[in-house]
C-alpha cells in the first residue's frame, strides 16, 4: 500500500512538473524612447514566449495604457501549418493566419502558397524540424523578418533585430504582394548576397519595373554594426532604415528611419533608442491588463 501511495505520488508530481514546463514562460520589455522628443520614455513592448517554442505574446504600452496586444501562434490543423495572429482585446477576436508549406525536392518554403523561399539545404532540414515538427514561432517570424512580403508582423521588428540571422540561410526568394489601392499583383525576385566568410552582406528584391527593398549589413570584426534598409510600397512610401548596434551593451539598439511620403510630399524623420530588460519566468502567457503594467513597472527598476 505505501509502495502504491509512493507510486501514485511520483506520478502526480511528475503530470504537474511537465504540466508547468509546458505552460511555462519568460517575459522580456523593449522600452522605447523617442530621441527627438527630449529623450522622454513613449512606449514599452512586452513580450511572453512559453519554453515550448509555438506562441508570443505582444503588449504595446503607452502612458499607462495598453494601446495593442496581439498572440503569435504555430499550430497544426487538418488543413495544414499555419502561423497564427490574433487580437487579444479586440471585442471581435481579429484573427490573421499565414499558411506554412514544405517542398523537400526544393528545399523551399511557400507560404500562403504564393511566396518561395529557398533554402540552402543543410538549413532546411533544420528549420523543418523547427518549425514542422517543434512549431518554434521565432524560427518561423525570424524567415519572414525582412518583411518583404504581406506579413502581420511589424510588433516583433524590434524584438527579432535583437537577434539578426546572418548566416547563410536562405539562397533566394520569389514574394508576390497585392496592391492596396488596385486588383493588381506584383512578384519580386530576392537576391541573397553572403561574404567570403558566409556571413550575409546583402538583400535585393526587385521586380522589372523597381526595386521594392533593399539591405546591407555592416559588420566589426566578427559583430554586427549596423543593419540598413530601404523599402518601397508601392511607389506611394519609401522608409530607409538604419539599426546600429552597441557593441559593448548588447541590450541597446539605435533605430532611425526616414519616410517619405510621395502623394503628400512629406518626410518624416525619427530616431529612437530600443533598450531591451528580461524579466525572467511569468507565471502567465496572457496576463491581465493589471498583471502587464506591473511587468512594465519591473522593467523600469532594472
Amino acid at each position: 500500500m505505501i509502495r502504491t501511495c509512493c507510486l501514485l505520488s511520483l506520478i502526480c508530481s511528475a503530470s504537474i512538473y511537465f504540466a508547468q514546463a509546458k505552460d511555462a514562460c519568460y517575459g522580456e520589455v523593449i522600452t522605447k524612447i523617442d530621441n527627438t522628443d527630449e529623450g522622454s520614455d513613449t512606449s514599452r513592448l512586452l513580450y511572453c514566449r512559453n519554453t515550448v517554442g509555438n506562441r508570443l505574446s505582444v503588449y504595446a504600452v503607452r502612458d499607462g495604457v495598453i494601446s495593442e496586444a496581439v498572440s503569435y501562434r504555430l499550430t497544426e490543423t487538418s488543413s495544414g501549418l499555419f502561423c497564427e495572429r490574433r487580437s487579444l482585446i479586440s471585442s471581435g477576436q481579429m484573427k490573421e493566419s499565414l499558411r506554412i508549406d514544405f517542398e523537400d525536392k526544393l528545399s523551399t518554403v511557400v507560404i500562403n502558397k504564393t511566396d518561395r523561399y529557398t533554402l540552402f539545404p543543410a538549413y532546411y532540414l533544420t528549420f523543418k524540424q523547427e518549425v514542422k515538427a517543434r512549431h518554434s514561432i521565432m524560427a518561423m517570424l525570424n524567415l519572414l523578418s525582412d518583411a518583404i512580403g504581406d506579413y502581420p508582423i511589424a510588433d516583433v521588428l524590434p524584438l527579432l533585430n535583437y537577434t539578426p540571422k546572418l548566416t547563410k540561410k536562405i539562397s533566394q526568394a520569389r514574394i508576390v504582394t497585392q496592391r492596396s489601392q488596385a486588383d493588381i499583383k506584383d512578384t519580386w525576385t530576392c537576391q541573397y548576397y553572403y561574404n567570403k566568410h558566409n556571413w550575409l552582406d546583402s538583400v535585393r528584391a526587385f521586380s522589372p519595373e523597381e526595386i521594392r527593398f533593399s539591405k546591407k549589413i555592416h559588420y566589426s570584426r566578427s559583430n554586427v554594426s549596423s543593419i540598413i534598409t530601404y523599402l518601397n510600397i508601392e511607389s506611394r512610401q519609401t522608409t530607409k532604415r538604419s539599426i546600429t548596434y552597441d557593441m559593448t551593451n548588447g541590450s541597446t539598439l539605435q533605430w532611425q528611419e526616414q519616410v517619405f511620403e510621395t502623394g503628400k510630399n512629406q518626410e518624416t524623420l525619427s530616431s529612437v533608442t530600443l533598450i531591451k530588460n528580461d524579466l525572467g519566468m511569468l507565471r502567465k502567457m496572457e496576463p491581465s491588463k493589471i498583471e502587464v503594467l506591473e511587468l512594465i513597472k519591473a522593467a523600469k527598476k532594472r
